[in-house]
């Protein structure tokens, strides 16, 4: 068996990892980085268009924190989510260390944190927390990708090294320490690696069925969700997310971390998005935003429309519904309006003012690619056969919902009246929208420290974690519209660094 010493060992190139290793060696530990995969990156560490840090400011920071805590019902472990807002302004000094400079940056004024949609829009109010640095992309990716590629070179100019095509397979626990990790080649030969502490940064679980209807009671499912599949994950699919860090870690008496699933809402099937659900290839994402009339499988209403550019809001509220799945809902009149007036929500990913024939983009959609998820018909009948729409249900709905249209006013749910549109001018035109993940996320219970916990709360000493796999307990359990953001992986990847050093530095004075 091969055998390596180091100070400390990072599992996973991810953002959380990449950022804990770069940090650790800037403070003169010995680092191996170890990555099953033949390249850097986690599981969407390629995809962020950008990251957020709250200003280092007192009342900043208070705010952020208390807006957090409050978004979730105060759910989440406050010191772990204390100690993400506190070093995210650390942040983008990391980033332009590592000689990447930023494509814009977009301010959020004291007075605005939880008062506007998050990331600029489409994440919840209590997402909007400090302010957005943009990342520059490279063609049509995102430019963390750029970020992971720059920060394995800093690591080794660093004297860090990291190992491709090695999977950790185990922790070594001697007492109440971890001291190292069994890894396992491509080629199948075992490595020992001893270490004086460990951090997992492995990312989520995306990639484990077996793991995510335990988990989250979530039946995973391919791009097309055939059969009696309810969620899909299309951001970086087969990123080999299938747990490790978190089975490595609960092997050896690690407390299992909230977990669920993040993400977004999205209509499966081809031509619409490409392999992440910003890749557009018509208008038909840009549809989705608008809020016009959803409805279930039984054909009732089940949120007020208004939210859905809210896409955490809306992956919660469909997968609550019968078969985890909703309907958007229009009729010929709001595509006129939509092609000739305008769009009521215009989403900064998918700009456009106006649409293009979307009869036509449907008519390609359902005769051309196949796609079994989007639907046009003459009659609201048709419609409800195609779909499998309770049409009775449906009648009922659309009878109370085009009298609040013609009165201005929702008696149910309250809508804005500048969304209510009558559905009633055939064509008639639906989207069968599933919830989507970024990532199947947490697993690992942590600390303020990112100290990674055992099953009585108590630290296990020398292991840390950080990133998706740990990003659980900045929501809560379950984790209800939570994502594991770039920032909550950078900074607690900082965290995570600062404390296993220190852990480092007390042992070897002792």
């Amino acid at each position: 068996m091969k055998e390596i010493k180091t100070d400390l060992i990072v599992m996973g190139s991810g953002l959380a990892g990449l950022t804990a290793a770069v940090n650790a060696a800037k403070k003169g530990a010995k680092v191996v980085l170890l990555e099953k995969r033949p390249f850097q990156g986690g599981g969407v560490s390629n995809t962020p268009m950008m990251t957020m840090a709250v200003k280092n400011k007192v009342e900043y920071l208070d705010k952020a924190f208390n807006t957090h805590m409050n978004y979730t019902n105060w759910n989440a472990d406050p010191a772990v989510v204390r100690a993400w807002i506190k070093n995210s302004y650390r942040i983008p000094e990391f980033i332009k260390d590592l000689g990447i400079d930023f494509q814009m940056v977009v301010e959020t004024p004291l007075e605005k944190i939880g008062a506007e949609r998050g990331y600029c829009g489409g994440f919840p109010n209590g997402y909007n927390l400090g302010d957005y640095y943009f990342f520059k992309p490279r063609g049509k990716g995102h430019g963390a990708a750029i970020i992971c590629f720059k920060a394995v070179e800093k690591l080794r100019e660093l004297g860090g090294k990291i190992v491709f095509n090695t999977a950790v397979t185990g922790l070594i626990k001697e007492g109440d320490a971890v001291i190292g990790a069994i890894a396992q080649e491509k080629g199948g030969q075992e490595v020992k690696v001893t270490c004086k502490a460990l951090i997992v940064a492995s990312g989520g679980f995306s990639d484990d069925a077996d793991m995510i209807k335990e988990y989250t009671g979530h039946i995973y499912t391919n791009n097309n969700c055939d059969g009696e599949g309810d969620v899909l994950f299309n951001t970086q699919p087969n990123a080999q997310l299938t747990g490790d860090g978190q089975k490595a870690v609960w092997a050896i008496g690690g407390a299992k971390g909230a977990m669920g699933i993040n993400g977004h809402n999205l209509v499966p099937g081809p031509g619409i998005i490409g392999n992440n659900p910003w890749i557009v290839y018509n208008q038909i994402r840009t549809i989705q935003e608008q809020p016009y009339l959803w409805v279930n499988q039984l054909g009732q209403r089940f949120i007020n429309e208004a939210m859905s550019n809210d896409h955490m809001a809306m992956g919660t509220a469909i997968a609550r519904q019968p078969k985890k799945r909703g309907y958007l809902i229009f009729d010929e009149a709001t595509k006129r309006n939509m092609e000739n007036v305008g769009l009521d929500y215009i989403y900064h990913i998918f700009p456009a003012d106006k649409l293009l024939n979307v009869t036509a983009q449907f008519e390609d959609l359902i005769q051309v690619k196949g796609n079994r998820h989007v639907f046009m018909a003459e009659t609201i009948e048709e419609l409800c056969q195609q779909t499998g729409i309770d049409y009775a249900g449906m009648s009922e709905t659309l009878k109370r919902y085009n009298q609040y249209c013609d009165k201005q006013h929702d008696d149910e749910f309250a809508k804005n009246p500048g969304f209510l549109r009558l559905v009633k001018e055939g064509k008639f035109y639906a989207l069968r929208v599933f919830k989507g993940g970024y990532q199947a996320m947490g697993g690992i219970k942590v600390n303020g420290k990112c100290q990674v916990l055992d099953n009585n709360f108590r630290v296990i000493k020398g292991l840390y974690s950080a990133g998706d796999c740990a990003a659980g307990e900045v929501f809560g359990n379950p984790p209800i519209g939570g994502i594991g953001t770039s920032t909550i992986s950078f900074s607690q990847g900082l965290v995570a660094a600062d404390w296993a050093c220190d852990y480092i530095q007390k042992a070897e004075v002792l």
